[in-house]
């Protein structure tokens, strides 16, 4: 009974071109160590690297820095008695990497948004969710740097 679907289900996914990470050339970065200057990233980048099978070399010629980094909180919804009803978190995050000093690859700007829920009634536990919510965002914008810094133009004789 569950076999047929099984089988179309792995018929639909390699129709859509899935593949397992770490099956396709793109899927491993170009180079293993990295300096990073990532500044409020620098964290998080550097775990992104780690969890990407690469490494922090502080002395590495291979270098990946953070050129912006700006969050943002504006009103999202109103109700319509006014109050507020959300809030939108907006983190921009521009980085480049660099391969000996000239500049490698095109510049990477990553906007990563999350909607915050608001209520008056709720009031002391917001801060600590939207700090929640902001660790989360640098996270995934650290996430989406090191996964474009695969698709970097592979290095002669590396």
């Amino acid at each position: 009974m569950y076999k047929p679907i099984v089988f179309l289900a792995a018929l639909f996914l390699s129709a859509c071109g899935f593949h397992l990470k770490g099956t396709q050339p793109y899927d491993r970065l170009p180079v293993v160590q990295w300096n990073i200057e990532g500044g409020a990233l620098q964290q998080p980048l550097e775990s992104a690297l780690i969890q990407a099978s690469g490494e922090y070399a502080a002395q590495s010629p291979n270098r990946l820095k953070v050129l912006s980094f700006s969050e943002d909180k504006d009103v999202y919804t109103v109700t319509r008695a006014a109050k507020l009803n959300e809030y939108l978190l907006t983190l921009d995050v521009t980085a480049q990497a660099y391969r000996n000093g000239s500049v490698w690859g095109a510049p990477m700007n990553i906007r990563v948004r999350r909607v915050l829920p608001y209520a008056d009634s709720l009031v002391l536990g917001k801060q600590e969710e939207a700090e929640l919510i902001r660790r989360e965002m640098r996270k995934d914008a650290a996430g989406r740097i090191v996964r474009r810094l695969q698709f970097l133009p592979l290095v002669e004789g590396k």
